[in-house]
């Protein structure tokens, strides 16, 4: 009757320690969901400031010197390039 006892007092003191690990794991997860978001945003807001200024960049490249339309036409397409790309990251972002 003891050693039952004893076995269940151990057992007991094993569930009271992995519900208190599950505690922690689960406060832990949480942070790390937050942090996952927070990095997600950020990467977001990165890569709409980088379709700006690439915008910009090359508005400004045509705006400085006369192209000629085999060359406009290659930075068009490169740009159409780069916001495809872009659209494609920002819809792997959000789920």
């Amino acid at each position: 009757m003891l050693a039952l006892k004893t076995s269940l007092e151990q057992l007991q003191e094993k569930l009271q320690l992995l519900i208190k690990q599950y505690g922690v794991l689960d406060k832990e997860n949480q942070q790390l969901k937050a942090a996952v978001t927070k990095q997600e945003n950020k990467n977001t807001e990165l890569l709409e400031q980088l379709n700006a200024s690439k915008h910009q960049l090359t508005a400004s490249r045509m705006h400085q010197s006369e192209m000629n339309p085999a060359d406009k036409e290659k930075w068009v397409k490169q740009i159409d390039q780069y916001i495809k790309e872009i659209d494609t990251a920002i819809k792997n972002l959000n789920p």
